[in-house]
């Protein structure tokens, strides 16, 4: 028995097999994608850097104090980072001294020096230092992320979390250079993230917020999953 295939329907055929096969290798090529980001973030190991701490209180505020203020949004991140199969190393989880000796007289430097020490023995991809601002008149306000001036890296992730922090608090601040002990003494890409103003009314009370600390963390959290 003669059976006659129209050509019409031999090139449709054709053309619905190169659609399957092309659907497959992109299925596969984002799938290989997906299992290469989890992989990746299993293996980055971030340290997340609560300023001051102990003998140090950072900025004061009547009785509030940056430290506890920087700890709890460490530990809030901690906590989100972890949930993302990130690897995540603490400098301090509780209200401590980190060094009992001083670097050129100054139990502070000595301090920054331990953090950045820790950074490198634990061969971190990032690190990131959260702290509080505070000014004189209390006329300043808003988050800002600083990054080392060369690091490229450094500028992406901070504009990164920049974008997401300013989600939280609104601020024509942006993300910008520093010349700062961490971010020159560092092998990771570092950045330091300045969550406000305790001199401000209004930032005060988003810091003294346990929802706005939530949200500052999850900002930069964010903030660091789009670059990682």
């Amino acid at each position: 028995m003669l059976i006659i295939i129209k050509k019409g329907f031999v090139k449709q055929i054709l053309i619905s097999f190169i659609i399957v096969i092309f659907c497959l290798l992109v299925y596969e090529h984002i799938s290989s994608d997906k299992v290469a980001a989890v992989m990746a973030r299993g293996n980055t190991v971030i340290v997340i850097d609560a300023g001051h701490g102990g003998r140090d209180p950072g900025a004061v505020y009547g009785t509030i104090y940056e430290k506890n203020i920087n700890l709890d949004v460490a530990k809030r991140l901690q906590k989100i980072l972890k949930r993302k199969d990130y690897k995540v190393v603490m400098t301090r989880s509780k209200d401590v001294n980190l060094v009992n000796w001083k670097d050129n007289g100054s139990y502070q430097r000595a301090s920054l020096w331990q953090r950045a020490y820790i950074s490198k023995k634990k061969n971190a991809a990032i690190l990131v230092s959260i702290h509080c601002n505070s000014d004189s008149r209390g006329a300043f306000f808003g988050p800002q992320t600083f990054y080392h001036p060369r690091s490229g890296r450094g500028r992406n992730l901070a504009v990164s979390i920049q974008e997401e922090l300013i989600k939280v608090r609104y601020t024509r601040r942006k993300a910008i250079p520093g010349n700062y002990y961490l971010l020159n003494n560092t092998y990771s890409t570092t950045v330091i993230v300045e969550l406000g103003y305790l001199s401000n009314s209004k930032d005060r009370n988003f810091l003294s917020s346990p929802e706005f600390r939530q949200k500052f963390a999850q900002a930069i959290a964010d903030g660091i999953c789009k670059i990682y």
